[in-house]
């Protein structure tokens, strides 16, 4: 099994990363918004937590930022019905804490919030993972998960709301991407925002 991979960051997009590793060999990963957050820029060292999914004619490498997430992801595709896909829309939209703090207080509205989760996947997720998240979390106190499963309205609006997600606070995501908006146009989808909004929490 591959434990990690330890190189440079030739390639960085939203739900995708490649690492060049010596003699030229180019590792490509499907990550969370949590750990595309937690890379550095392209061309910089990193080391990347891996599992490498085999399902009948599937072969994908997968990456995470931390154990933690990693050791997370392989507890939710475990679980029956809920694959790689859903997992990553979890880790994504909200935090280890939240997620699992929201199992332990059976809260199911605010897990039916993440995208992809409805209100039968929740109860099952809240009676299969009962106990199993407790190494993970530091919290069992109720939450609200802080993101919408709807589209809020604008692009804009909606890429505020998904650097807010990724734990940017909302003064800062705000003015982010207004700042990408600007550079990238009234055209721009609200992943380029995103994308482009991490750049510039910087200078806000």
């Amino acid at each position: 099994m591959i434990e990690y991979i330890k190189g440079r960051l030739k390639d960085k997009d939203l739900g995708h990363i490649v690492v060049e590793t010596g003699g030229g060999v180019g590792y490509g990963m499907d990550i969370s918004l949590a750990t595309y957050e937690a890379l550095p820029d392209n061309g910089q060292e990193c080391e990347v937590y891996t599992i490498v999914y085999v399902r009948e004619d599937t072969f994908r490498l997968f990456g995470f930022a931390t154990k933690e997430e990693r050791n997370i992801f392989e507890v939710l595709i475990s679980i029956s019905g809920i694959g790689p896909k859903l997992s990553f829309s979890i880790l994504s939209h909200t935090s280890i804490d939240e997620f699992g703090a929201a199992i332990a207080a059976k809260d199911i509205h605010g897990l039916t919030r993440i995208p992809g989760i409805g209100k039968k996947t929740a109860e099952r997720l809240c009676v299969e993972l009962k106990g199993k998240l407790d190494a993970f979390t530091k919290t069992e106190q109720k939450i609200s998960i802080p993101i919408e499963s709807e589209s809020t309205g604008t692009p804009i609006e909606d890429a505020i709301s998904g650097l807010i997600s990724l734990g940017v606070k909302p003064v800062i995501a705000g003015s982010a991407i207004h700042r990408a908006s600007r550079a990238l146009g009234e055209d721009a989808t609200v992943e380029d925002l995103i994308k482009e909004g991490l750049k510039h929490r910087s200078q806000t």
